[in-house]
Protein backbone atom coordinates (compact mmCIF):
# COMPACT_ATOMS: atom_id res chain seq x y z
CA UNK A 1 0.00 0.00 0.00
CA UNK A 2 3.30 2.37 0.87
CA UNK A 3 4.28 1.83 -2.35
CA UNK A 4 1.12 2.32 -4.10
CA UNK A 5 0.30 5.70 -2.48
CA UNK A 6 4.08 7.05 -3.29
CA UNK A 7 3.57 6.16 -7.08
CA UNK A 8 0.11 8.08 -7.07
CA UNK A 9 1.59 10.96 -5.47
CA UNK A 10 4.49 10.65 -7.91
CA UNK A 11 2.46 10.53 -10.93
CA UNK A 12 0.55 13.85 -10.02
CA UNK A 13 3.56 15.48 -9.08
CA UNK A 14 5.36 14.71 -12.60
CA UNK A 15 1.92 15.39 -14.56
CA UNK A 16 2.47 19.04 -12.54
CA UNK A 17 5.65 19.08 -13.90
CA UNK A 18 5.13 18.54 -17.68
CA UNK A 19 2.30 20.93 -17.75
CA UNK A 20 4.96 23.40 -16.06
CA UNK A 21 7.46 22.44 -19.12
CA UNK A 22 9.30 21.19 -16.07
CA UNK A 23 10.78 24.43 -14.88
CA UNK A 24 10.51 26.82 -12.62
CA UNK A 25 8.53 29.75 -13.80
CA UNK A 26 10.43 32.93 -14.29
CA UNK A 27 7.92 35.02 -12.19
CA UNK A 28 8.12 32.87 -9.29
CA UNK A 29 10.02 34.91 -6.82
CA UNK A 30 8.29 32.95 -3.67
CA UNK A 31 10.13 31.04 -0.89
CA UNK A 32 12.68 28.75 -1.46
CA UNK A 33 11.91 25.25 0.25
CA UNK A 34 14.36 23.15 -1.32
CA UNK A 35 16.77 22.40 -4.24
CA UNK A 36 17.65 19.69 -6.23
CA UNK A 37 20.97 20.32 -7.60
CA UNK A 38 20.89 23.62 -7.24
CA UNK A 39 17.20 23.75 -8.49
CA UNK A 40 14.44 25.34 -6.38
CA UNK A 41 11.31 23.78 -5.15
CA UNK A 42 9.27 27.18 -4.37
CA UNK A 43 6.55 27.80 -2.53
CA UNK A 44 4.12 28.28 -5.03
CA UNK A 45 4.92 25.45 -6.51
CA UNK A 46 4.37 23.49 -3.43
CA UNK A 47 1.36 25.42 -3.05
CA UNK A 48 0.18 24.57 -6.50
CA UNK A 49 1.29 20.35 -6.18
CA UNK A 50 -1.45 20.84 -3.10
CA UNK A 51 -4.17 22.55 -5.17
CA UNK A 52 -3.83 19.65 -7.83
CA UNK A 53 -3.95 17.13 -5.04
CA UNK A 54 -7.07 18.41 -3.51
CA UNK A 55 -9.14 19.20 -6.92
CA UNK A 56 -8.09 23.35 -6.76
CA UNK A 57 -8.51 23.72 -3.44
CA UNK A 58 -5.71 24.88 -0.78
CA UNK A 59 -6.86 22.96 2.23
CA UNK A 60 -4.20 23.75 5.64
CA UNK A 61 -1.90 20.97 6.01
CA UNK A 62 -0.24 20.15 9.74
CA UNK A 63 3.73 19.77 9.41
CA UNK A 64 3.93 15.98 8.74
CA UNK A 65 1.45 16.59 5.61
CA UNK A 66 3.67 19.62 4.48
CA UNK A 67 7.04 17.00 4.67
CA UNK A 68 5.40 14.43 2.68
CA UNK A 69 4.54 16.74 0.09
CA UNK A 70 7.52 18.45 -0.13
CA UNK A 71 9.46 15.29 0.25
CA UNK A 72 7.07 14.10 -3.44
CA UNK A 73 8.08 17.37 -5.07
CA UNK A 74 11.54 16.65 -4.13
CA UNK A 75 11.12 13.06 -5.63
CA UNK A 76 9.56 15.27 -8.94
CA UNK A 77 12.35 17.20 -9.35
CA UNK A 78 15.09 14.27 -9.15
CA UNK A 79 12.54 12.16 -12.00
CA UNK A 80 12.26 15.59 -14.22
CA UNK A 81 16.04 15.74 -13.92
CA UNK A 82 17.09 12.19 -15.05
CA UNK A 83 14.39 12.25 -17.47
CA UNK A 84 15.64 15.31 -19.23
CA UNK A 85 19.42 13.81 -18.62
CA UNK A 86 18.25 11.02 -20.17
CA UNK A 87 16.65 13.27 -23.79
CA UNK A 88 13.43 11.94 -22.88
CA UNK A 89 11.81 14.89 -23.81
CA UNK A 90 13.11 15.56 -27.06
CA UNK A 91 11.66 12.00 -27.92
CA UNK A 92 8.13 12.51 -30.11
CA UNK A 93 5.16 11.40 -28.47
CA UNK A 94 6.62 13.01 -25.00
CA UNK A 95 7.34 16.33 -26.96
CA UNK A 96 3.37 16.32 -27.62
CA UNK A 97 2.32 15.80 -24.47
CA UNK A 98 4.27 18.26 -22.99
CA UNK A 99 3.03 20.79 -25.35
CA UNK A 100 -0.97 20.19 -24.65
CA UNK A 101 -0.29 20.26 -21.28
CA UNK A 102 1.66 23.24 -20.94
CA UNK A 103 -0.60 24.88 -23.82
CA UNK A 104 -4.35 23.53 -21.74
CA UNK A 105 -2.82 24.98 -17.98
CA UNK A 106 -2.14 28.55 -20.50
CA UNK A 107 -5.50 28.64 -21.96
CA UNK A 108 -7.45 26.83 -18.86
CA UNK A 109 -5.83 29.94 -16.82
CA UNK A 110 -6.87 32.30 -19.55
CA UNK A 111 -10.43 31.41 -19.50
CA UNK A 112 -10.49 31.90 -15.82
CA UNK A 113 -8.84 35.09 -15.95
CA UNK A 114 -11.13 36.67 -18.69
CA UNK A 115 -14.65 35.48 -16.74
CA UNK A 116 -13.27 37.27 -13.61
CA UNK A 117 -12.30 40.47 -15.35
CA UNK A 118 -16.04 39.46 -17.59
CA UNK A 119 -18.64 38.61 -14.52
CA UNK A 120 -21.81 37.50 -15.49
CA UNK A 121 -24.29 40.29 -13.88
CA UNK A 122 -27.72 39.81 -12.23
CA UNK A 123 -29.07 41.74 -15.11
CA UNK A 124 -28.20 39.35 -17.53
CA UNK A 125 -28.63 36.12 -15.54
CA UNK A 126 -32.01 37.60 -14.95
CA UNK A 127 -32.80 38.07 -18.53
CA UNK A 128 -31.75 34.46 -19.48
CA UNK A 129 -33.89 33.25 -16.68
CA UNK A 130 -36.76 35.48 -18.36
CA UNK A 131 -36.15 34.26 -21.76
CA UNK A 132 -36.01 30.43 -20.83
CA UNK A 133 -39.14 30.22 -18.51
CA UNK A 134 -40.87 32.08 -21.57
CA UNK A 135 -40.37 29.04 -23.62
CA UNK A 136 -41.07 26.87 -21.07
CA UNK A 137 -44.37 24.79 -21.78
CA UNK A 138 -46.94 26.00 -19.27
CA UNK A 139 -48.68 22.98 -18.98
CA UNK A 140 -48.18 19.18 -18.54
CA UNK A 141 -50.49 15.97 -19.60
CA UNK A 142 -51.29 12.98 -18.16
CA UNK A 143 -52.42 10.27 -20.84
CA UNK A 144 -52.90 6.40 -22.29
CA UNK A 145 -52.19 5.37 -25.52
CA UNK A 146 -52.56 2.54 -27.66
CA UNK A 147 -49.45 1.85 -30.11
CA UNK A 148 -50.68 -0.22 -33.29
CA UNK A 149 -48.72 -1.14 -36.31
CA UNK A 150 -51.50 0.03 -38.94
CA UNK A 151 -53.87 2.62 -39.27
CA UNK A 152 -56.91 0.51 -40.01
CA UNK A 153 -56.27 -1.44 -36.90
CA UNK A 154 -55.70 2.34 -34.86
CA UNK A 155 -59.13 2.84 -36.74
CA UNK A 156 -60.81 -0.62 -35.41
CA UNK A 157 -59.55 0.35 -31.94
CA UNK A 158 -61.39 3.74 -32.02
CA UNK A 159 -64.45 2.26 -33.27
CA UNK A 160 -64.52 -0.27 -30.53
CA UNK A 161 -63.63 3.16 -27.91
CA UNK A 162 -67.04 4.58 -29.76
CA UNK A 163 -69.23 1.61 -28.85
CA UNK A 164 -68.36 2.13 -25.36
CA UNK A 165 -65.67 0.29 -24.71
CA UNK A 166 -62.42 0.71 -22.06
CA UNK A 167 -59.25 2.39 -23.54
CA UNK A 168 -57.01 0.31 -20.01
CA UNK A 169 -58.89 -2.79 -21.48
CA UNK A 170 -58.44 -2.27 -25.21
CA UNK A 171 -54.73 -0.80 -24.66
CA UNK A 172 -53.83 -4.41 -22.51
CA UNK A 173 -55.47 -6.65 -25.58
CA UNK A 174 -53.79 -4.20 -28.09
CA UNK A 175 -50.92 -2.02 -27.43
CA UNK A 176 -47.46 -3.20 -28.67
CA UNK A 177 -45.62 -0.58 -26.34
CA UNK A 178 -44.26 -1.65 -23.04
CA UNK A 179 -46.69 0.85 -21.27
CA UNK A 180 -49.75 -1.73 -22.37
CA UNK A 181 -49.42 -3.42 -18.54
CA UNK A 182 -50.30 -0.41 -17.42
CA UNK A 183 -52.92 -0.07 -19.30
CA UNK A 184 -51.28 2.53 -21.39
CA UNK A 185 -50.69 5.02 -19.05
CA UNK A 186 -47.89 7.00 -19.38
CA UNK A 187 -47.83 9.20 -16.61
CA UNK A 188 -47.19 13.30 -16.70
CA UNK A 189 -45.27 14.55 -19.05
CA UNK A 190 -44.33 18.11 -20.89
CA UNK A 191 -45.26 18.63 -24.43
CA UNK A 192 -41.11 18.64 -25.39
CA UNK A 193 -41.04 14.98 -23.91
CA UNK A 194 -43.06 13.94 -26.96
CA UNK A 195 -42.79 13.90 -30.54
CA UNK A 196 -44.22 16.55 -32.19
CA UNK A 197 -47.68 15.28 -33.60
CA UNK A 198 -48.26 13.09 -30.35
CA UNK A 199 -47.97 16.30 -28.48
CA UNK A 200 -49.85 18.47 -30.86
CA UNK A 201 -53.02 15.51 -30.71
CA UNK A 202 -52.94 15.13 -26.85
CA UNK A 203 -53.29 19.39 -26.71
CA UNK A 204 -56.26 19.19 -28.69
CA UNK A 205 -58.13 16.92 -26.25
CA UNK A 206 -60.14 17.63 -22.86
CA UNK A 207 -60.23 15.42 -19.99
CA UNK A 208 -61.70 12.22 -20.80
CA UNK A 209 -61.74 12.59 -24.80
CA UNK A 210 -59.88 10.10 -27.14
CA UNK A 211 -58.32 11.07 -30.50
CA UNK A 212 -60.69 10.26 -32.97
CA UNK A 213 -58.19 9.85 -35.95
CA UNK A 214 -55.08 7.38 -35.73
CA UNK A 215 -52.21 9.63 -34.97
CA UNK A 216 -49.05 8.51 -37.00
CA UNK A 217 -45.64 8.96 -35.63
CA UNK A 218 -42.18 7.26 -36.38
CA UNK A 219 -43.24 4.41 -34.14
CA UNK A 220 -46.56 3.65 -35.53
CA UNK A 221 -50.12 4.68 -35.39
CA UNK A 222 -51.31 5.91 -31.92
CA UNK A 223 -54.87 6.51 -30.15
CA UNK A 224 -54.59 8.49 -27.39
CA UNK A 225 -56.78 9.27 -24.28
CA UNK A 226 -56.00 12.50 -22.16
CA UNK A 227 -56.55 11.27 -18.21
CA UNK A 228 -55.96 14.79 -17.09
CA UNK A 229 -53.85 18.31 -17.28
CA UNK A 230 -52.40 20.32 -14.43
CA UNK A 231 -49.84 23.56 -15.33
CA UNK A 232 -46.55 23.23 -15.04
CA UNK A 233 -44.68 26.65 -12.90
CA UNK A 234 -41.12 27.77 -14.07
CA UNK A 235 -38.58 26.58 -11.66
CA UNK A 236 -37.49 29.50 -9.16
CA UNK A 237 -34.69 31.68 -10.05
CA UNK A 238 -32.25 30.88 -7.16
CA UNK A 239 -32.85 26.99 -7.86
CA UNK A 240 -31.29 27.21 -11.36
CA UNK A 241 -28.96 30.64 -10.67
CA UNK A 242 -25.94 28.19 -10.87
CA UNK A 243 -26.98 26.91 -14.32
CA UNK A 244 -27.58 29.78 -16.18
CA UNK A 245 -24.28 31.38 -14.84
CA UNK A 246 -22.41 28.35 -16.26
CA UNK A 247 -24.43 28.55 -19.28
CA UNK A 248 -23.96 32.31 -19.74
CA UNK A 249 -20.04 31.96 -19.00
CA UNK A 250 -20.04 29.41 -21.82
CA UNK A 251 -21.37 31.92 -24.11
CA UNK A 252 -19.15 34.59 -22.99
CA UNK A 253 -15.71 32.01 -23.38
CA UNK A 254 -17.10 31.15 -26.59
CA UNK A 255 -17.51 34.53 -27.95
CA UNK A 256 -14.08 35.33 -26.54
CA UNK A 257 -12.26 32.39 -28.72
CA UNK A 258 -14.35 33.70 -31.56
CA UNK A 259 -12.98 36.87 -31.36
CA UNK A 260 -9.29 35.35 -30.65
CA UNK A 261 -9.52 33.10 -34.29
CA UNK A 262 -10.69 35.84 -36.00
CA UNK A 263 -7.39 37.60 -35.10
CA UNK A 264 -5.54 34.09 -35.57
CA UNK A 265 -4.08 33.19 -38.64
CA UNK A 266 -5.01 29.31 -38.65
CA UNK A 267 -4.87 27.14 -41.02
CA UNK A 268 -6.30 23.62 -40.70
CA UNK A 269 -5.01 20.54 -42.42
CA UNK A 270 -7.82 17.21 -42.97
CA UNK A 271 -7.44 14.92 -41.69
CA UNK A 272 -4.42 15.58 -38.77
CA UNK A 273 -1.02 14.00 -39.62
CA UNK A 274 -0.71 10.24 -39.17
CA UNK A 275 -3.99 9.53 -38.79
CA UNK A 276 -6.69 7.77 -40.94
CA UNK A 277 -9.75 9.74 -41.95
CA UNK A 278 -12.27 7.22 -40.80
CA UNK A 279 -15.95 7.90 -39.82
CA UNK A 280 -17.51 7.80 -36.52
CA UNK A 281 -19.00 4.55 -35.80
CA UNK A 282 -22.27 5.58 -35.97
CA UNK A 283 -24.93 2.67 -33.66
CA UNK A 284 -28.70 2.68 -33.90
CA UNK A 285 -31.77 0.48 -32.07
CA UNK A 286 -35.80 1.06 -32.49
CA UNK A 287 -36.64 2.99 -30.42
CA UNK A 288 -39.03 0.83 -27.57
CA UNK A 289 -41.63 3.69 -27.13
CA UNK A 290 -43.61 5.64 -28.46
CA UNK A 291 -43.59 9.15 -27.40
CA UNK A 292 -40.54 10.77 -26.24
CA UNK A 293 -37.72 12.41 -28.11
CA UNK A 294 -35.23 10.58 -26.21
CA UNK A 295 -36.51 7.28 -26.71
CA UNK A 296 -36.79 6.61 -22.77
CA UNK A 297 -40.32 7.28 -21.97
CA UNK A 298 -42.85 8.28 -24.38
Amino acid sequence: MRIALRSLFLITAIALLAACGGQQNSADTSTVLATVNGVPITNDMFRAYVRSLAGGQEPQLDAQRRQLVLNRLVDMEVLGQAAQKSGLENQATVAADLKIQRTGLLAQQLVQQYLSQHPVTEDQIKAEYAAKTKAMPGTEYRARHILVASEQQARDIISQLNRGANFATLAKKYSSDASKSQGGELGWFSPDQMVPAFSAAVAQLKKGEYTKSPVHTQFGWHVIQLEDTRSMPPPSLNSVRDQLTNSLEGQEVEAYVNQLRQGAKVVISTPAAGTAAKPPAVMSAPAATPAPKGGTKP
